[in-house]
């Protein structure tokens, strides 16, 4: 980018958003094309392009409107005068952890085609001579850290530019001075790294040493397969001595989280998938330490040999990493199982059920529950929907599978939005013919009705959908007892009083009738003929005792069944 002029890209996402840097660029033209494509992708939105002049009489940028379009405009600028502050201010610094991270954000392009991690490139001379060769890839990654800090602050896009160059060049020089004057520490390919990391530990106990001896080793691997393979035979070959032992593990763990929290070293490591659901569980092995899992049978050799790293509580910095992948995959709008909802709802499950049981700090349970709440709101969607519901034999059958997804759903709008799929269903022409003009008997529908109502009355609905839902099967076992005059059929013939009461609320308790309307009138016409002249004389016989303890059991169990339905 020129040291005097750079232009600007202000965007606004909708009225109630801010207004924020997104990028800033040397060509004028390239700056409004680009600006015209983000009003294009986001009706909503707005832009403004500014064309930022340096003032080298007054140490100021002069900020100039080029472009502005959209819903709003920007309104007058107020001029950046502050200074700006890196939290960098060394090349050491640079090897932090949250440097390190942002490296690899910005040059993960490179860096992946380079097949090479953040620690390698601050302690290997030869990349950073091709780093320096590729042409604008290191300009980019300043100019990226340059926008970032700008938008936070209240200095302006060319002070960390020129305090990130100031940065990069100490950086740079210091790994070429250190390569020509033989500092940095030659690791043969056969050499033993417990010999090497004892006596680096003995001799200058600092970690840009053993880094640099870890990295020139890693010069000899060309991708990062192989390189995940040397850093584990580093794993498995560490100093006896207690402290050294820390030491070197401790860079280890540091070097191969850095190779797996690329993409494409995440794939060297779990192998080829067939989709992100097996991705996931190989993931979730690999965090739980389960170096046995059938999951990983097909992975390559490394994914085994990290989780028995993990599993024995040596790898922190990997677990950390693989949970991030984890958040992160759970989060891709893609499907876990493509070519099957129900797989993909097992799988789901399965998934919850063992990341919860192993959450912690790295992982914690919140995040697992936003992360599958978002995913289940993906199996919500009309689409998903339709296939879950693809090649099923009627109305009933719609309803099992319904009710079936709500126990791997999370969230309480995912299973009010699930609550209306079901009401819709239970409301259908489709659900009437089968239930109320069904071929099977009046008392098989009823106990499908019932058996329906009943998970429901277990499911984690929210409260008023729960009611609601049961009312609607009750409602539909109405219709059904009306239409058959089933009860009618209990109640007729000879039988005694207290044998048709008994009758009548067998069915109510034994999982025949809907709670509700339906069990109600079962208890009703029992409790005529209780009540009746005939059923009063059979209560009095001696015969009629032991059923009328029968029917005062039955009566005091149906009363707390109908207390669950309000």
């Amino acid at each position: 980018m020129s040291g005097d002029v750079h232009y600007e890209i202000f965007f606004k996402k909708n009225r109630k958003a801010g207004w924020t840097l997104s990028e800033a660029l040397e060509d004028r033209d390239k700056a409004i094309k680009l600006a015209t494509a983000m009003i294009a992708k986001n009706k909503d939105s707005s832009v403004r392009v500014t064309k930022e002049t340096f003032k080298s009489d007054h140490r100021k940028f002069r900020s100039v409107a080029v472009f502005e379009g959209g819903a709003e405009t920007m309104g007058a600028e107020v001029e950046k005068t502050g200074e700006a502050h890196l939290p960098c201010l060394t090349p050491d610094d640079l090897s932090k952890p949250h440097a390190r991270d942002t490296i690899r954000r910005v040059l993960t392009g490179w860096l992946e085609r380079m097949q090479a991690i953040p620690m390698e490139l601050l302690h290997r001379p030869d990349l950073v001579e091709s780093l320096e060769a590729s042409g604008t890839e290191l300009q980019h990654a300043v100019q990226k850290v340059a926008i970032a800090s700008a938008s936070d602050s209240d200095a302006g896009v060319h002070g960390y530019v020129k305090q990130l160059n100031e940065l990069v060049q100490k950086s740079l020089a210091r790994i070429y001075k250190d390569g020509r004057d033989q500092r940095l520490p030659d690791y043969p390919a056969k050499a033993n790294f417990a010999d090497i990391a004892g006596d680096i530990h003995k001799r200058d106990p600092r970690a840009y040493t053993l880094r640099a001896a870890m990295a020139d080793r890693l010069r000899h691997e060309k991708k990062f397969g192989d390189k995940l393979e040397v850093l584990l035979d580093m794993a498995d070959s560490m100093p006896a001595e207690d402290s050294a032992r820390s030491f070197a593990l401790d860079e280890v763990d540091h070097y191969i989280a850095e190779v797996i929290a690329f993409d494409a070293g995440r794939d060297a490591l779990l192998g080829k998938c067939k989709d992100l659901g097996e991705t996931l569980e190989r993931l979730s092995c690999l965090f739980d330490g389960d170096h046995s899992a059938d999951a990983l049978n097909l992975a390559p050799s490394a994914a085994k040999r990290l989780a028995r790293k993990i599993h024995g509580k040596e790898f922190p910095a990997c677990r950390a990493t693989i949970a991030g992948c984890i958040l992160k995959d759970l989060e891709r709008p893609k499907r876990l199982r493509p070519s099957s909802v129900r797989d993909e709802v097992r799988l789901a499950r399965d998934l919850a059920s063992r990341l919860v049981i192993c959450a912690d700090s790295t992982l914690p349970a919140d995040a697992l529950i936003k992360a599958f709440g978002s995913r289940s709101a993906r199996l919500l969607q009309p689409e998903i929907i339709d296939e879950l519901l693809r090649h099923s034999r009627g109305a009933d059958e719609d309803l099992d599978r319904l009710i079936a997804l709500e126990e791997n759903l999370v969230g309480e709008s995912n299973k009010q939005k699930l609550a209306g799929y079901i009401r819709s269903t239970l409301g259908s022409n489709q659900a009437d013919a089968w239930y109320v003009r069904g071929d099977a008997k009046p008392l098989e529908r009823l106990a499908k009705l019932t058996a329906q109502q009943a998970k429901v009355l277990k499911g984690g609905y929210p409260e008023r959908d729960k009611l609601e839902l049961a009312a609607g099967f009750d409602a539909m076992g109405m219709k059904v007892v009306d239409d058959s005059k089933v009860l009618n059929m209990v109640e007729g013939g000879d039988r005694p009083a207290l044998d048709k009461a008994t009758g009548l609320l067998r069915l109510a308790t034994g999982g025949a009738l809907p709670i509700g309307k339906c069990s109600a009138d079962a208890q009703a016409r029992a409790l005529r003929h209780l009540k009746s002249a005939v059923g009063l004389s059979e209560a009095q016989a001696a015969d009629g005792r032991p059923k009328l303890r029968q029917i005062q059991g039955m009566l005091q169990e149906l009363t707390i069944m109908q207390t669950k339905t309000g």
